[in-house]
């Protein structure tokens, strides 16, 4: 039965990865933000002023991959890179006004999209799926660490 229960999740979640970034937002726009840039620009917003290895461990990525990011966000202006003042062999990126600005947009159009799918689910349906979501979120979170502190053991 719980297998069921497996092969049912797995199943949405896949449609719902493919569906929820359906031309990089949820309306269609070419002019969108991709995800990457999503999640580093919030990611910068909230943190500051970081280094290219604290990115890298934050999400769990290669530096090479980090670092091919910060250029696509760089060449938008939405991002600056600089040396760090006290060691010049680390690399810190900071979220510049318009990469802030490009945030507020790219933000308020997912909102707007969220709120306009989920207009008839009551208020005791969205405090359920937001805490099953960010539940889920957590335990794929919790299995990445295992698994990353697993590979480095082994090395």
């Amino acid at each position: 039965m719980r297998n069921d229960f497996y092969e049912h999740i797995e199943h949405e979640v896949v449609l719902l990865l493919r569906r929820a970034d359906f031309k990089r937002t949820l309306d269609g726009a070419a002019h969108s933000m991709d995800r990457s840039a999503y999640l580093l620009l919030k990611w910068l917003d909230r943190e500051g002023s970081s280094a290219n290895g604290a990115i890298s461990e934050a999400f769990q990525l290669d530096n090479s991959t980090v670092s091919r990011q910060i250029a696509a966000l760089e060449a938008k202006g939405w991002a600056r890179r600089y040396s760090d003042s006290e060691d010049a062999r680390v690399n810190v990126v900071e979220i510049t006004d318009s990469g802030k600005e490009a945030l507020i947009v790219a933000k308020l159009a997912r909102l707007d999209a969220y709120s306009e799918l989920l207009e008839d689910w009551t208020d005791q349906e969205l405090e359920l799926f937001s805490q099953l979501l960010a539940r889920l979120n957590r335990s794929i979170e919790r299995r990445k660490q295992l698994k990353s502190s697993h590979n480095t053991e082994g090395t």
